[in-house]
């Protein structure tokens, strides 16, 4: 008993020494994205989308890096773009990039795997959203437009209204806590706080569960092992790695502290993280999220799921090939 009480409490102060690390970096993320809700930068830009025809791509690759949504909330929205006549292919860049990069994301890689990685990440998730728009634009005559792409007519409505018909689709935002305070005062800045009050609880929540599985995993798989797997440029790994966070929920803050966990670098140390296993784990992880890919199944046709998925596998894999070739020069 006394050996598991032991055990437990080293655990927990690992777990805490790591998060304690990354507190300064999770806080200045939220903060960015509690602004960016504030004052709603991204609906903004999300409303234009459907006036800009195939330059819609670009713009709602820019929407999706930008953006503090996830994936899951994400796809009802572009749903409802799709409803309103955007079409496919900016729809799928906006859902690619979107669970890539985020401001938080982008703090929290810089803080726990250096600014070299954070900035690849954010070449990635914006060469992966074109990629995935231009090549479902190319394919839009093929059975990817607007008419042939759901399983079966959505009811028209607000997706926001508690009584729309679609349980996958329903959006309950407005239970939300900033929703009920703006509801209530009509004050910017409480509504400010209670938006960072939510992305801390959402993110934190993210960035906890990454560094449990971490630290839950360098006390049972040997950590040499593992430091292998990461620091190895050769595709067989990037590949492995790639297939084995398909099946994955792993969102990108959670990918990120699992990562830092693993190799646990000094400030200012570069991490032996190699450029095929990394790109694997924080492209090719969040974004193949599993309850998105549920909703995929259950609301479109078959083609747009296998589009989706062929598009991340493929796209995630050349861009690991790539910047691992580039690696030298």
């Amino acid at each position: 008993m006394n050996d598991f009480t032991a055990v437990l409490l080293d655990l927990g102060q690992k777990m805490w020494v790591e998060f304690v690390y990354i507190i300064p970096y999770l806080a200045f993320g939220v903060l960015l994205e509690a602004i960016i809700r504030t004052f709603k930068w991204h609906v903004k830009i999300r409303k234009a989308l459907t006036h800009f025809g195939i330059y819609a791509i670009g713009l709602a690759t820019i929407l999706g890096v930008a953006s503090p949504m996830c994936a899951c909330a994400t796809l009802p929205l572009v749903i409802s773009l799709l409803l309103a006549g955007l079409p496919l292919a900016p729809a799928m860049a906006l859902l690619v990039t979107s669970p890539l990069m985020s401001p938080a994301a982008y703090t929290l890689l810089s803080g726990q795997l250096g600014s070299h990685w954070a900035n690849l990440v954010l070449v990635c998730a914006v060469l992966l959203g074109l990629f995935a728009g231009i090549v479902t634009h190319l394919l839009r005559p093929y059975g990817f437009n607007e008419e042939e792409l759901f399983r079966q007519e959505l009811p028209k409505g607000d997706f926001h209204d508690p009584e729309y018909p679609v349980d996958e689709l329903r959006c309950d935002c407005g239970q939300q806590l900033s929703h009920r305070v703006d509801r209530c005062t009509h004050n910017k800045f409480l509504v400010f706080l209670a938006r960072f009050w939510e992305g801390t609880l959402k993110i934190g929540r993210f960035a906890l569960i990454g560094l449990v599985i971490e630290v839950i995993a360098s006390s049972l798989i040997d950590p040499t092992w593992l430091m292998d797997l990461l620091s190895n440029e050769g595709m067989l790994a990037t590949v492995g790695l790639m297939f084995a966070t398909v099946p994955l929920h792993l969102p990108q803050v959670t990918a990120a502290s699992m990562l830092y966990g693993f190799f646990l670098p000094d400030p200012g140390q570069v991490i032996p993280l190699a450029i095929g296993p990394g790109i694997a784990m924080l492209i090719g992880g969040p974004v193949t999220a599993l309850p998105v890919m549920g909703i995929f199944y259950t609301m479109f046709r078959r083609r747009v799921l296998v589009l989706y998925l062929s598009l991340c596998i493929v796209g995630t894999l050349s861009l690991a090939a790539f910047f691992s070739l580039l690696q030298p020069f």
